[in-house]
């Protein structure tokens, strides 16, 4: 081995130093919650080296839990808040009259999504989408439906907008009005109607009575009495089988979710023979719409106690139990859709698909500001959150 400068040794050391304060850092990076992240990546430029290093390393899939609060006072005012399951911690960002939320006298509204939920609003004569999950920063408006509608089914699929079902006030051909679906090409910002709903949707086509979920290629429509399915193409402006799920039983409630790869996870809320409560979840395959293996998993007892504890009755038994469930790929949240002030259950997926569905669950309260007003309505939504979306933010 040849004798090396001082000078070589020197820069030898330095690197070897700085290699150990890098990991170092990036160590103490993976445990500062997410919305710290942006006024720690801005300390220096080790910091953020470190900050982005880090996310690379160990992406923070798991998604958010949206809270959207009505204020009683004014129903076109509210506030936002959002659970970061990486730091267990609640962020809450207050309404602001003066930012860019569209100024129409409408109701904004959660849509579901194959981006992740998010805000919109819907009127005769126009639609506008937020482009990030807490409504900092909305899209251009665009032209509504050619079909006035009430209480419809609305999603992002890919490029597409889809609205379906809800009715309108002028009627189609041969009865197709309640169930006429249009889709929305974001690239051409133009409007075509569609293939309608399933026929056996019928009687079932407002969004009160149906739970839905996207992915990047489908829409999917699953009606909550019955657990009747369905999905919708947009590119082909094609719907799929419509199936019943038999393999599920005991089942009063029905809801539907995106799951890992291209498949689905529906949850079911019931009753045993002994009338205990229980919470299931399937994974049912996106393309024909079947049980997978019959994998089938239940929610913790207690989980499932303070979730319906409003639905107890006076003879300790269970009555009008409603579910519903908003996730991504890597989870998501269960949540009772009469009270949703009881909190959820937030759920991570197995990544082994072999393996278990659900890895782990836990419980999320609602924020205290939230949970102690009894006045207002609130609407869940579910979506991962980036660096970008927490640099829009302002408080």
């Amino acid at each position: 081995m040849g004798v090396q400068s001082t000078e070589n040794l020197e820069i030898f050391y330095q690197s070897r130093c700085f290699d150990l304060c890098s990991d170092a850092l990036e160590a103490v990076v993976s445990k500062i919650p997410t919305i710290d992240l942006i006024p720690a990546s801005q300390v220096s430029r080790e910091w953020y080296l470190a900050v982005h290093s880090s996310l690379r390393r160990y992406p923070r899939h798991l998604p958010w839990l949206l809270l959207c609060h009505y204020l009683p006072r004014n129903s076109l005012d509210f506030s936002i808040h959002a659970f970061d399951p990486s730091s267990r911690s609640w962020l809450s960002i207050p309404y602001q009259p003066s930012s860019n939320k569209p100024a129409n006298q409408v109701t904004t509204r959660f849509l579901s999504g194959s981006g992740g939920d998010r805000l919109h609003t819907l009127s005769m004569s126009k639609m506008v989408i937020s482009e990030d999950p807490f409504g900092a920063r909305w899209g251009l408006d665009n032209e509504a439906p050619k079909v006035w509608r009430q209480d419809s089914v609305l999603a992002e699929v890919g490029r597409w907008v889809v609205v379906a079902g809800g009715g309108c006030l002028v009627p189609l051909y041969d009865g197709e009005e309640v169930r006429s679906v249009e889709v929305y090409d974001k690239t051409t910002a133009t409007w075509q109607l569609t293939e309608p709903m399933p026929v056996q949707f019928d009687g079932s086509t407002y969004a009160t009575w149906l739970s839905v979920a996207a992915s990047d290629e489908k829409l999917y429509v699953m009606e909550r009495k019955t657990g009747l399915v369905t999905w919708f193409d947009p590119d082909c402006k094609k719907w799929g089988p419509t199936c019943q799920l038999t393999s599920c039983h005991d089942v009063s409630e029905w809801a539907v979710t995106v799951g890992a790869g291209k498949r689905l996870l529906v949850v079911g809320v019931g009753t045993t023979i002994q009338s205990k409560l229980n919470v299931r979840i399937w994974e049912v395959d996106g393309e024909n719409l079947q049980v997978v293996d019959n994998k089938c998993e239940e929610m913790p007892t207690e989980m499932v106690k303070r979730l319906f504890l409003s639905n107890v009755g006076d003879d300790d038994t269970w009555h009008g139990c409603s579910v519903e469930v908003c996730g991504t790929e890597w989870g998501g949240y269960v949540y009772n859709a009469s009270e949703m002030r009881n909190g959820a259950v937030f759920y991570e997926l197995e990544d082994d698909e072999k393996g278990k569905i659900v890895m782990r669950w836990e419980w999320v309260p609602v924020p205290e500001s939230v949970g102690d007003s009894l006045m207002g309505r609130i609407e869940f939504g579910c979506s991962k959150v980036g660096l970008g979306d927490l640099s829009n933010l302002s408080f």
